[in-house]
Protein backbone atom coordinates (compact mmCIF):
# COMPACT_ATOMS: atom_id res chain seq x y z
CA UNK A 1 0.00 0.00 0.00
CA UNK A 2 0.98 3.87 -0.39
CA UNK A 3 0.67 6.53 1.77
CA UNK A 4 -1.08 9.53 0.45
CA UNK A 5 -0.94 13.27 1.93
CA UNK A 6 -3.64 13.98 4.71
CA UNK A 7 -5.90 16.59 3.24
CA UNK A 8 -9.27 18.19 4.73
CA UNK A 9 -12.48 18.59 3.49
CA UNK A 10 -10.84 21.92 1.68
CA UNK A 11 -9.36 19.54 -0.61
CA UNK A 12 -12.39 19.02 -2.19
CA UNK A 13 -12.45 22.56 -3.85
CA UNK A 14 -8.74 22.56 -4.60
CA UNK A 15 -7.74 19.38 -6.06
CA UNK A 16 -5.58 19.77 -9.06
CA UNK A 17 -7.94 17.21 -10.46
CA UNK A 18 -11.73 17.17 -9.65
CA UNK A 19 -14.00 14.85 -10.75
CA UNK A 20 -18.43 15.13 -10.48
CA UNK A 21 -20.62 12.44 -11.32
CA UNK A 22 -24.34 12.93 -10.40
CA UNK A 23 -27.63 11.45 -10.66
CA UNK A 24 -31.48 12.06 -9.57
CA UNK A 25 -33.25 9.47 -7.16
CA UNK A 26 -36.57 8.92 -6.54
CA UNK A 27 -35.91 7.34 -2.93
CA UNK A 28 -35.66 9.88 0.25
CA UNK A 29 -32.21 11.79 0.76
CA UNK A 30 -32.38 9.88 4.54
CA UNK A 31 -32.37 6.81 3.05
CA UNK A 32 -30.20 7.34 0.49
CA UNK A 33 -27.56 9.15 2.82
CA UNK A 34 -27.83 5.75 5.46
CA UNK A 35 -27.08 3.52 2.13
CA UNK A 36 -23.84 5.31 0.94
CA UNK A 37 -22.63 6.38 4.42
CA UNK A 38 -24.12 3.81 7.00
CA UNK A 39 -24.76 0.64 4.82
CA UNK A 40 -21.31 0.17 3.73
CA UNK A 41 -20.94 -3.60 3.16
CA UNK A 42 -23.85 -3.44 1.34
CA UNK A 43 -21.68 -1.19 -1.80
CA UNK A 44 -21.32 -4.20 -3.64
CA UNK A 45 -24.58 -4.86 -4.23
CA UNK A 46 -25.50 -1.67 -5.88
CA UNK A 47 -22.06 -0.54 -6.92
CA UNK A 48 -20.72 -3.02 -9.14
CA UNK A 49 -17.08 -1.66 -8.82
CA UNK A 50 -16.70 -2.74 -5.50
CA UNK A 51 -15.88 -5.70 -4.36
CA UNK A 52 -16.24 -5.22 -0.74
CA UNK A 53 -16.46 -1.90 2.04
CA UNK A 54 -16.67 -2.18 5.57
CA UNK A 55 -15.92 0.11 8.52
CA UNK A 56 -12.79 -0.47 11.63
CA UNK A 57 -13.90 0.34 14.71
CA UNK A 58 -17.31 0.45 17.17
CA UNK A 59 -20.89 1.65 15.90
CA UNK A 60 -21.34 4.40 15.37
CA UNK A 61 -19.41 5.69 12.59
CA UNK A 62 -19.24 8.98 11.62
CA UNK A 63 -16.17 11.41 11.42
CA UNK A 64 -12.91 9.66 11.88
CA UNK A 65 -13.68 6.68 11.43
CA UNK A 66 -11.78 4.22 9.10
CA UNK A 67 -13.23 2.34 6.10
CA UNK A 68 -11.69 0.00 3.70
CA UNK A 69 -12.89 -0.59 0.25
CA UNK A 70 -11.78 -3.21 -2.69
CA UNK A 71 -12.73 -2.67 -5.97
CA UNK A 72 -13.29 -5.39 -8.57
CA UNK A 73 -9.55 -5.88 -9.95
CA UNK A 74 -7.82 -5.81 -6.45
CA UNK A 75 -7.39 -1.67 -6.60
CA UNK A 76 -7.91 -1.00 -2.30
CA UNK A 77 -8.13 2.13 -0.20
CA UNK A 78 -7.82 2.41 3.34
CA UNK A 79 -9.93 5.66 4.21
CA UNK A 80 -11.00 8.08 7.05
CA UNK A 81 -14.16 9.90 7.32
CA UNK A 82 -13.97 13.92 7.20
CA UNK A 83 -17.48 14.99 7.56
CA UNK A 84 -20.71 12.97 8.42
CA UNK A 85 -23.70 15.52 8.21
CA UNK A 86 -27.00 13.49 8.10
CA UNK A 87 -28.64 13.45 5.16
CA UNK A 88 -26.79 15.62 3.07
CA UNK A 89 -22.86 15.27 3.26
CA UNK A 90 -20.81 12.20 3.52
CA UNK A 91 -16.92 12.49 2.40
CA UNK A 92 -13.64 10.70 3.37
CA UNK A 93 -10.20 11.11 2.70
CA UNK A 94 -7.34 8.20 1.60
CA UNK A 95 -4.90 7.44 3.51
CA UNK A 96 -3.48 4.67 1.73
CA UNK A 97 -4.08 3.15 -1.60
CA UNK A 98 -2.80 0.01 -3.68
CA UNK A 99 -2.37 2.71 -6.64
CA UNK A 100 0.79 4.02 -7.62
CA UNK A 101 1.21 7.78 -8.18
CA UNK A 102 -1.41 9.32 -5.98
CA UNK A 103 -0.38 11.77 -3.82
CA UNK A 104 -4.24 12.91 -2.16
CA UNK A 105 -7.38 12.15 -2.84
CA UNK A 106 -11.22 12.77 -1.14
CA UNK A 107 -14.22 12.03 -1.97
CA UNK A 108 -17.26 13.72 -1.29
CA UNK A 109 -21.40 12.37 -1.70
CA UNK A 110 -24.11 15.21 -1.64
CA UNK A 111 -27.45 14.54 -1.28
CA UNK A 112 -30.40 17.04 -1.89
CA UNK A 113 -33.91 17.25 -2.03
CA UNK A 114 -35.32 19.07 -5.02
CA UNK A 115 -38.58 18.97 -7.08
CA UNK A 116 -37.56 16.30 -9.43
CA UNK A 117 -36.26 13.83 -6.65
CA UNK A 118 -33.14 13.17 -4.96
CA UNK A 119 -30.15 14.86 -6.25
CA UNK A 120 -27.18 12.47 -5.54
CA UNK A 121 -23.70 13.88 -6.30
CA UNK A 122 -19.86 12.26 -6.43
CA UNK A 123 -16.95 14.11 -6.35
CA UNK A 124 -13.92 12.83 -6.56
CA UNK A 125 -10.45 15.24 -5.93
CA UNK A 126 -7.14 13.99 -6.44
CA UNK A 127 -3.24 15.00 -6.73
CA UNK A 128 -1.60 12.45 -8.98
CA UNK A 129 1.53 12.15 -10.93
CA UNK A 130 0.87 12.56 -14.12
CA UNK A 131 0.77 8.86 -15.91
CA UNK A 132 -1.76 8.29 -12.67
CA UNK A 133 -3.91 11.41 -13.25
CA UNK A 134 -3.94 10.41 -17.12
CA UNK A 135 -5.45 7.17 -16.35
CA UNK A 136 -7.96 8.59 -14.19
CA UNK A 137 -9.01 11.08 -16.57
CA UNK A 138 -9.53 8.40 -19.33
CA UNK A 139 -11.43 6.01 -16.93
CA UNK A 140 -14.19 8.83 -16.87
CA UNK A 141 -16.19 7.90 -19.37
CA UNK A 142 -16.45 4.18 -17.90
CA UNK A 143 -16.85 5.97 -14.55
CA UNK A 144 -19.81 8.17 -15.27
CA UNK A 145 -21.95 4.98 -16.74
CA UNK A 146 -20.73 2.95 -13.76
CA UNK A 147 -21.90 5.71 -11.51
CA UNK A 148 -25.52 6.14 -13.24
CA UNK A 149 -26.24 1.87 -13.24
CA UNK A 150 -24.97 2.20 -9.33
CA UNK A 151 -27.34 5.00 -8.61
CA UNK A 152 -30.49 3.44 -10.73
CA UNK A 153 -29.87 -0.21 -8.97
CA UNK A 154 -29.60 1.47 -4.94
CA UNK A 155 -32.75 4.04 -6.19
CA UNK A 156 -34.44 0.28 -7.04
CA UNK A 157 -33.40 -1.27 -4.14
CA UNK A 158 -34.23 1.67 -1.34
CA UNK A 159 -37.47 1.16 -3.39
CA UNK A 160 -38.25 -2.48 -2.62
CA UNK A 161 -37.19 -2.26 0.98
Amino acid sequence: MFETRPVGLDFLETAPLRLSFAGTMTAPPAAVFDAIARDVTALPRWYGAVAAAEYGGAVPHGVGAKRRVKLVGGLAFHEEVLAWDEPDRYAYRMDRTSVPGIRAMAEKWSVLETMAGTRVTWTVAIDAALPTAAAVRGAVPGITVATRRALGRLDRRLASA
